[in-house]
């Protein structure tokens, strides 16, 4: 039996301005897998809501991306979330959520994050004999004031055809607090996009592999890429880096890329009572284009937070050229075999003693780049995911075909 065309549906509640971890995983996942013979279109079902839980009720009900991504936005009642939790806990229309499927009609459906149960049951709900299903949770350990989604999104898990775990450590977790059979599991990572900048080939020709041409004068730039917030570590990062650079040999900077999530104004006073003004730049949340420069500027990338479930940021770094620095939380350990230096978690001095052999050993810096960088090209690129998951797809389309004909 010959596979159907695949018309793939994304479910995420922030999708565009918002591009977070997961939006900018759909987003890259989309642009490859467009390029297939074997998909024929591609949507993203979603809120009109930014991140996070930002009413935009002026956002259009659809919108196509100069790619040819179809959105689909959801309405929410009342407008204004209360703010407990990272997903609009609001009412949206199943009937609204039915009339898109109906019109998009797919045969995929993919669910891409935890927390949006509302869109997942009501879609699952409505073309549960239709499309296939798709689950990848990217899961979080659950506080106990969230331990009321544990049996949700166990229910989603185990009527879902594939249940895709970004880590063999996340498929334990979801079997463990999602009741999920190894059968329904597998294991895909996410994967980073190589540099896309014209002045990319003038950087490798005239600098070191660093980033930088080799000068005692020239500082160190040390790249922190996340939401400004308590769950990045930007302050423990800040705090390491404080203690840390009296023993660097060469200048340094510490550049801190993100939007402001609760922790700006107190990291910006820690930098002043440290005067540290000259040497910490704040640069708030950048389009691409200025994050890829600043990816090929760096020459250490380093990132403490307090969970990563898969740290798309580590391989974009990577994927640069770009070491990195980080400690053992979520799946670090495992997925940061090479290019990286994993020191245990929170240890203040070890992260010191790595963090100023990183800043004055140019050598072991750029070796460790490249080492990385190989890495990220062999298996974290986004065109390797894109393949692995249509191959889940293309199963997926076959078995509901398959049932719909027994």
């Amino acid at each position: 039996m010959s596979s159907p065309p695949l018309r793939v549906l994304f479910l995420t509640p922030y999708f565009r301005p918002y591009l977070g971890g997961i939006e900018r995983a759909i987003e890259q996942l989309t642009f490859q897998i467009q390029r297939s013979q074997s998909v024929e279109a591609v949507a993203v079902l979603t809120t009109k809501y930014s991140f996070p839980r930002v009413p935009q009720p002026d956002w259009a009900d659809r919108d196509t991306t100069p790619e040819g991504i179809a959105i689909y936005r959801l309405d929410g009642f009342p407008r204004r979330s209360i703010p407990l939790y990272s997903c609009p806990l609001v009412w949206f229309s199943p009937f609204q959520i039915r009339r898109y499927l109906r019109e998009f009609n797919p045969n995929v459906v993919h669910f891409v994050g935890d927390g949006w149960f509302w869109g997942h049951f009501w879609s699952w709900f409505w073309f549960r004999r239709r499309a296939g299903f798709i689950f990848t949770p990217s899961y979080h350990t659950l506080p106990l004031s969230r331990w009321w989604l544990r049996p949700i999104n166990g229910f989603i898990c185990n009527v879902m055809d594939q249940v895709v775990a970004l880590t063999r450590q996340e498929t334990e977790q979801v079997a463990r607090d999602y009741w999920v059979r190894p059968s329904r599991q597998a294991v895909i990572g996410w994967g980073a996009s190589p540099l896309n900048n014209p002045q990319q080939a003038e950087l490798d020709t005239a600098t070191s592999d660093s980033g930088k041409t080799a000068s005692e004068e020239t500082p160190v730039d040390i790249l922190c890429v996340g939401r400004l917030g308590e769950h990045k570590g930007q302050g423990w990062l800040l705090e390491s880096y404080r203690q840390a650079r009296a023993r660097f040999h060469r200048p340094a900077r510490l550049i801190l890329v993100g939007r402001d999530e609760g922790g700006e104004s107190a990291l910006r006073e820690e930098v002043r009572q440290s005067g540290l003004e000259g040497e910490v730049l704040f640069t708030g949340e950048l389009e691409d284009s200025e994050l890829v420069d600043w990816y090929a500027r760096a020459d250490l990338f380093a990132l403490f937070s307090r969970y990563e479930a898969f740290g798309l940021v580590y391989f974009e770094a990577m994927i640069a050229g770009v070491p990195v620095l980080t400690h053992d939380v979520g799946a670090n350990r495992e997925l940061l075999t090479r290019g990286a230096v994993v020191v245990p978690p929170f240890d203040r001095p070890a992260a010191v003693e790595e963090l100023v052999r990183l800043v004055n050993d140019a050598d072991y810096r750029r070796s460790l780049g490249q080492e990385g960088k190989g890495y990220a090209l062999e298996e974290f690129t986004w065109s390797a995911v894109a393949d692995k998951y249509l191959a889940v797809y293309q199963t997926a389309t076959m078995d509901k075909s398959r049932g719909k004909n027994n």
